[in-house]
């Protein structure tokens, strides 16, 4: 791959307006395909999918659960009369009815004159609906002679009392009250007893409360538009407040807490980003001396986000906005593409050299973090689905775009400067040989080994909103004069029509009114007395006729009769009450409810063409809540939506799938570095720093009392795919000292280094930030990044160190999983290893990049080895002329322990390799690159071609006792001229020996 992008580039460097071209329009061709993607805001695309959730999401796609704005008007003293009250609610409501008509739907609370009159005429004319066995027995009992008179006596006296005028038509049409039996179950629409009807307010039974409910026009999520009018209520209800000094108006709902939440995100954001991109954008101009660097540094990650939407936009067409805000904050870890090609090019000028070095770091750290994140498409939420190939695409894309770019638009300077920086110095330490800090990581792993699997997951999405003390004030002052001082929650009966839900709607009904007896709730608000399906209308219809028999007609008809003679009325007078009775009443439809008046069924019934839902609210205590959600589990065609209940339901599941999430990201990445590595140890090795690091960050939350939630454990993939890009980094840099004995450990920890500050700075900042949300990321994302970069810079790094380098430099093989194997010797003692030295050869160069490689030139010249050993003896000083990476200099040095070792090699990185073999430290092997140097010795083995056959005889000159050609073109008859003879000739062996 390094080949192609140093093609690449040096293509576009010699074609820049070509270059520049293909930029240009690549980037107006996606933006077009970006710009007409569809957002969706549907947060229920957070919820995991499943028959449970998917039922949710239909619920709450059709139930109306909207945050009412709740106004409470209240009295500042014992001494303010309720009409004070009243005339402050005139004011307000006249105020919103006029001036924020495009912000309100519907002002709920007052109940014009007209309405009662309707509600009440409602209920008079359709009695039977709304009467129940317990009103039968109560109606009974009024039909006896004593009960008739005390109730004509007092219409009576109400008739003969100045508001008699308003209570004639109730007490003529129904002298005996059975309507006010009706009408109470209208009661059972609001939670709680303590509220009464006050001058067409609701108000307090203590006369010193009135409340109000606003129907906001927009949801909560339009902050915009939501702020303008809550800004402008805030201002009316002041001036009102100063104008009534005993009165004062407070008000709170969902719509403040979405403004305070977003507001205070705002806020948070400008406040700790605009210091921490302050401080980021001296930080890399300081450090990589160019003003347009941080620009640079965005390029790739900017394109490749772009392109991701579009890619998104192209083949699915809408995506979900939750992902693309999530997903813009991950992307912080595609800026460490740019910062290690950034940082490496500084420190090198070579761009064949760059690509190189870091062109399979860059794309291993993309591959296997796009693949983590792509893991997203196993947890059952569409919007984390999304999430998973937004980031994925826009990981891959980053890493191809700052592999072209960076060394195209970078210049570091013909020369490199000197002058190191604090981060310089702060990198060009080796960590792991600091044993305080290695012992500090090991004892961090070994406590945290105990606690990692203590930590609480937070199901409590309240926990996450920051709420103000002034307006939770007013929301516990209201729900304290609702009744509601418990917990409330929302029981919802569903079916395919409305009838069917007001069926399912009517038994929930007949058991809450039980439990509310037992005590298990405190009180309900349910339609279940007033709104009946078709069904349970016709019986209740014939549970009146059945009741109303034609004796017991005429029987109470006569009492009536006689009993209000003596008041002075006539036998017609209650006529409307004697037709009622006569009356062949009919079922009613839903149209019909709501053209009776002010009954507000919007708030408890919602039809949709999939589903319609009947809503009830039950207040109870907290502690009942388990035992009370219980009873409904399995209970068809009713759902609890209990917010803490269903969060847990819901937000666990989707825990748990983010614990196999992690399982099959790690065995997805440890895939792609067996791929890549070709090597089960080295992939091993590189896998381990992640598990470390996320025990080591599991534990250290677990002490410290931090939980998991829906937020942070999102952001935990974040900080996975950073802690594989050290991780990948680190192995490179081990690697690449201990190929070529040249430490780069310097320049691959500066990246990390810059990473690391650049991630604090951003996500770290938010610490400062007061939502909670905000700082739940901050803490998650310092511990995991000072955690990842501890273990790779300390742990990793001394494990290498400990088991590869150290032993290459003491001579010794490193530490492999097939040498463990092998503690009984049965391969190191093998008659096949003392022939061939197989194993003690390929050891040399386990763990390099041309591992490979070198087992493959070993297969083709064991048999040369083995051939050309039989001609030269113990002590002889040999020569070895095209040496290579060293397969036949460390095979004779092993074959001849005693003998001197000469190595040439002209190709300067392939001897560097060489000389950083084990037993090029052991064993007696000097190294040379220029043929001049090289000392006369006995024998000379000459492998290949060389170029140089002049200095090549001059060397081998009279002095040499055996020359050995191994697959060699080279002319060689002036041997023969110099007194030597050929002894083998076989197999492109070519073997001469001096003649005394």
């Amino acid at each position: 791959m390094r080949k192609a992008f140093s093609n690449i580039h040096n293509y576009l460097k010699n074609h820049k307006i070509i270059g520049f071209s293909i930029l240009i329009l690549y980037a107006a061709l996606i933006s077009f395909f970006a710009w007409n993607i569809t957002l969706e805001e549907d947060i229920t695309r957070l919820i995991p999918s499943g028959e449970k959730q998917e039922l949710l999401k239909k619920i709450l796609k059709e139930a109306d659960f909207s945050d009412k704005l709740i106004v409470s008007i209240s009295a500042e003293s014992e001494t303010v009369n309720p009409d004070s009250l009243v005339v402050y609610a005139n004011e307000l409501t006249n105020i919103l009815e006029n001036d924020f008509s495009e912000y309100i739907l519907e002002i709920k609370g007052k109940v014009p004159e007209k309405d009662i009159n309707q509600v009440y005429s409602f209920v008079f004319a359709n009695l039977p609906i709304f009467l129940n066995e317990n009103d039968y027995q109560e109606i009974e009992n009024r039909l006896y002679q004593d009960s008739i008179k005390n109730r004509i006596s007092s219409g009576y006296r109400q008739l003969m009392s100045p508001t008699g005028f308003v209570t004639k038509d109730y007490f003529l049409n129904d002298p005996l009250n059975f309507t006010n039996l009706g009408l109470a179950k209208l009661q059972e629409l609001q939670v709680g007893d303590n509220f009464s009807i006050y001058k067409n307010y609701l108000i307090t039974k203590d006369k010193k409360n009135i409340i109000l409910f606003l129907d906001p026009a927009y949801p909560a999520s339009e902050t915009n538009k939501n702020e303008i009018f809550i800004s402008s209520l805030e201002e009316k209800v002041r001036v009102l407040n100063s104008n009534h000094a005993s009165v004062e108006a407070s008000y709170f709902g969902g719509v403040l807490y979405s403004l305070a939440n977003a507001n205070r995100i705002k806020k948070d954001i400008q406040l700790t980003m605009g210091i921490a991109m302050g401080l980021l954008l001296l930080l890399l101009i300081f450090f990589y001396r160019k003003v347009y660097v941080p620009i640079l540094l965005f390029l790739p990650s900017f394109l490749a986000g772009i392109s991701a939407i579009a890619a998104i936009s192209i083949f699915k067409g809408s995506v979900s906005a939750i992902s693309l805000g999530i997903g813009a904050i991950l992307l912080g870890v595609t800026l460490d593409y740019a910062l290690h090609i950034l940082t490496h090019f500084r420190n090198n000028r070579d761009v064949d050299q760059l690509y190189r070095d870091i062109t399979k770091p860059v794309l291993m750290s993309s591959v296997t973090t796009a693949i983590a994140f792509l893991c997203l498409i196993f947890v059952r939420s569409e919007a984390l689905n999304d999430l998973g190939v937004f980031a994925a695409i826009s990981v891959i894309l980053s890493s191809i775009f700052a592999l072209i770019l960076i060394p195209l638009f970078y210049s570091p300077g013909n020369e490199y400067s000197k002058k190191s920086t604090f981060l310089d110095r702060i990198a060009s330490v080796d960590y792991s040989k600091v044993k305080p800090l290695v012992i500090a990581v090991i004892a961090v792993f070994s406590i945290s080994l105990f606690f990692f699997n203590k930590v609480d997951f937070n199901n409590d999405l309240s926990k996450l909103n920051y709420q103000p003390a002034v307006i939770k004030d007013v929301e516990e002052k209201v729900e304290d004069l609702a009744g509601r001082s418990g917990k409330s929650v929302y029981m919802v009966t569903y079916g395919n029509t409305v009838d069917e839900a007001l069926q399912q709607n009517s038994k929930l009904y007949h058991k809450l009114q039980d439990f509310e007896a037992e005590g298990l709730i405190e009180n309900f608000s349910s339609i279940g007395g007033v709104i009946h399906s078709t069904t349970t209308q016709t019986e209740k219809i014939g549970n009146w006729n059945t009741f109303w028999t034609t004796s017991k007609k005429d029987s109470v008809r006569s009492d009536l009769i006689s009993v209000s003679s003596k008041y002075g009325f006539r036998p017609e007078t209650f006529g409307n009450f004697y037709k009622q009775l006569d009356t062949d009443f009919k079922t009613i439809g839903l149209n019909d409810y709501k053209n009776a008046g002010s009954l507000y069924l919007s708030d408890f019934i919602s039809e949709g063409e999939e589903l319609a839902t009947v809503t009830s609210t039950v207040s109870l205590q907290e502690e009942n809540t388990e035992e009370f959600l219980s009873y409904f589990e399995d209970e068809p065609g009713v759902f609890a939506l209990d917010r803490k209940a269903m969060n847990q339901n819901f937000l666990g599941n989707l825990k748990s799938d983010f614990n196999k999430l992690i399982l099959i990201s790690l065995i997805a990445v440890f895939i792609v570095l067996l791929i890549s590595y070709r090597n089960l140890e080295l992939s091993l090795f590189t896998l381990l720093p992640i598990s470390v690091t996320w025990i080591c960050a599991l534990g250290i939350m677990a002490i410290l009392d931090i939980e998991f939630n829906i937020l942070n454990i999102i952001i935990s993939t974040f900080i996975f795919g950073l802690g594989l890009d050290y991780s990948i980094f680190i192995t490179n840099a081990c690697l690449h000292e201990y190929e070529t004995g040249k430490s780069e450990l310097r320049t691959y920890q500066t990246s990390i280094l810059i990473s690391v500050i650049t991630t604090l700075l951003g996500m770290g900042a938010l610490i400062f930030a007061q939502h909670p949300a905000l700082r739940s990321i901050s803490v998650i994302s310092i511990i995991g990044v000072i955690t990842a970069v501890a273990v790779s810079f300390i742990l990793q790094r001394a494990v290498f160190r400990k088991f590869i380098i150290n032993r290459a430099e003491a001579g010794k093989a490193p530490i492999y999983l097939k040498r463990l194997g092998d503690f009984r010797g049965r391969i190191a003692n093998s008659e096949s290893e003392k022939l061939y030295r197989k194993r003690a050869v390929l050891d040399n160069y386990r763990y390099k990049s041309i591992y490979p490689e070198i087992k493959k030139k070993f297969r083709n010249v064991r048999e040369k080895n083995l051939r050309i050993s039989r001609y030269i003896e113990e002590g002889e000083s040999i020569t070895v002329i095209n040496s290579g990476y060293g397969i036949i200099p460390l095979f004779l040095s092993y074959k001849f322990e005693t003998s001197e070792i000469h190595a040439l090699e002209n190709d300067k990185p392939t001897l560097d390799i060489l000389k950083g073999t084990a037993r090029a430290r052991s064993a007696s092997i000097l190294f040379y690159s220029e043929i001049e140097k090289v000392p006369e010795t006995s024998v000379y083995v000459i492998h290949g071609n060389y170029d140089e056959e002049k200095a090549l005889k001059e060397l081998i000159g009279e002095n040499a006792k055996k020359v050995i050609f191994i697959d060699s073109d080279l002319s060689n008859r002036w041997l023969l001229d110099l007194n030597f003879e050929i002894i083998y000739r076989q197999n492109n062996i070519l073997v001469y020996r001096k003649v005394d």
